[in-house]
């Protein structure tokens, strides 16, 4: 298999292309693109396995470790969500016990904002959760229709999320896929945290390998980025993650490339909620600034803590009414008001920095130690000419103009005017090609607000095994010339 970006060659059960970072297949995904037949096949062994104990009327999503069907219960005549493992990925011990451990981890959470289950075990062959069925819509499905959503229920949402999320982290289980698509909202307007699939208690190391990603990676944290173990801020991080979303209409990082929203993770400050609205409450904000830090310290102490400052935000009875109320409109499939917002400006640029072997940085210290110590000298021989003289000595010698401090008769030549400059950022395609201006290779892949003198300019990109491309362009004087990517073609295309 090839990566349809930059054409390396990968293992079929890669997600990412190694080499540019780009999705290539998700088995996590919450949808799963499959054959009608197989579908079809799974859905009568399923019906098999379960007559007479569940009645399963049809599939409802899709994902990488499991499928969850419709079903009735009948001895109870009550509808239920049945999550059965998928038979593909195996019976393997590792699929097994973390199945198990999401239905125990699941079991034991009972709360009004968890999803509850009913029952757990293993019939002819296939592990299976039977939950409760909630008539409703996802948040992610609610926010793709609708955008971005009223302060009242902003904060209905992020209260009763919070609960559950609190609730699961005082008893050590970490969610670690906090994202719209596992917030439901019922019928009613009730908010629930479902897919505790990735879920990890405090004490369970025995599932996940150091340095693996889990989780979602838009939403994910800083430490999630970096392989560590997730704690209970995460959960507060991805939750802000949501709260942004809810308010914005979108998350706040965005990339084409895994390792573009990781980049973002690590270094890019969240852009300020007040560009896309102004109605936000500033202690609302606070609590979203203070739980997207990069450093999980400077989080909130525990999910409670963060449950606290969500709680003393002022919620009248009627925001809390008519936030209900329009949580049931939006859970029926019903459109709900619109409310504007103003557009982010762009990210940055985060450009790959080559860094400077050591020695060069220590060249570099001892460098600036002789400047400092020069102008030690400088300002002593300052002070001793004003002794000797009777000058008066001024309270800092940070005051004196440097050219003040040695007596010289030369004339300054006058300073040369700066030569105007504009920018060049592209992409190409492959990445390993060459970018060139006038001759000179300015990078590899990319070249991202790269000055150049303004005027004509014979730009060339030129990869082995791909046909060159040439062109001229024109540097203007302040202004970032962008050429998006340029994607070179095979001789045979």
């Amino acid at each position: 298999m090839k990566c349809f970006q930059c054409g390396t060659e990968l293992a079929e059960s890669t997600r990412f292309c190694g080499y540019c970072g780009l999705k290539v297949i998700d088995p996590n995904a919450d949808t799963v693109v499959v054959e009608v037949e197989e579908a079809e096949a799974l859905l009568a062994r399923t019906r098999r396995v379960f007559d007479g104990e569940y009645r399963v009327e049809g599939e409802l999503a899709r994902g990488g470790m499991a499928i969850v069907y419709r079903a009735t219960e009948i001895a109870l005549q009550r509808p239920i969500a049945l999550k059965i493992l998928r038979p593909d990925i195996g019976l393997s011990g590792a699929a097994a016990e973390r199945f198990k451990r999401e239905a125990q981890t699941v079991a034991s959470l009972e709360h009004p904002n968890i999803i509850p289950v009913y029952r757990v075990g293993q019939l002819g062959g296939l592990f299976y959760i039977a939950m409760k069925f909630i008539e409703g819509r996802s948040l992610d499905v609610i926010l793709e229709a609708q955008g971005a959503v009223p302060v009242s229920v902003t904060l209905a949402v992020l209260r009763e999320a919070a609960r559950g999320l609190a609730f699961a982290n005082e008893r050590g289980i970490v969610h670690r896929d906090v994202k719209g698509a596992n917030i439901l909202i019922d019928g009613e307007g009730r908010v629930m945290m479902s897919d505790f699939g990735v879920a990890l208690r405090a004490s369970d190391v025995t599932l996940t390998a150091a340095g693996t990603l889990i989780g979602t990676p838009a939403y994910m944290s800083p430490e999630q980025c970096s392989g560590l173990r997730a704690g209970e801020q995460s959960d507060q991080y991805s939750l802000a993650v949501v709260a942004f979303q809810l308010l914005a209409g979108t998350t706040p990082f965005q990339s084409e490339t895994l390792a573009g929203i990781i980049q973002h993770h690590f270094f890019t400050p969240p852009p300020d909620l007040r560009i896309a609205r102004q109605d936000i409450p500033p202690r609302l904000l606070d609590v979203i600034t203070r739980a997207l830090s990069k450093n999980a310290a400077d989080r909130f102490g525990s999910t409670s803590e963060m449950l606290n400052a969500l709680e003393a935000i002022p919620f009248s009875d009627a925001d809390r009414a008519e936030s209900q109320r329009l949580l049931r409109d939006l859970a029926r499939g019903e459109a709900g008001p619109r409310v504007p917002t103003g557009a982010f400006p762009a990210l940055p640029d985060m450009p790959t920095l080559a860094v400077p072997p050591a020695r060069k940085r220590t060249q570099r210290r001892l460098r600036s130690l002789g400047y400092a110590a020069a102008l030690a000298i400088l300002a002593g021989a300052g002070w001793f000419v004003t002794r000797t003289t009777g000058a008066p000595l001024p309270r800092s010698s940070a005051a004196i103009p440097a050219e003040t401090l040695v007596t010289s008769t030369a004339v300054r030549p006058p300073a040369e005017p700066p030569v105007p400059t504009g920018k060049l950022r592209i992409l190409t395609t492959p990445p390993s090609a060459e970018i060139l201006v006038d001759g000179r290779r300015v990078g590899i892949g990319s070249a991202v607000d790269l000055r150049l003198g303004v005027g004509s300019r014979r730009l060339r990109v030129q990869a082995a095994g791909y046909q060159a491309w040439d062109t001229t362009i024109v540097v203007q004087a302040g202004v970032t010339l962008s050429l998006g990517r340029v994607t070179l073609r095979a001789p045979t295309e």
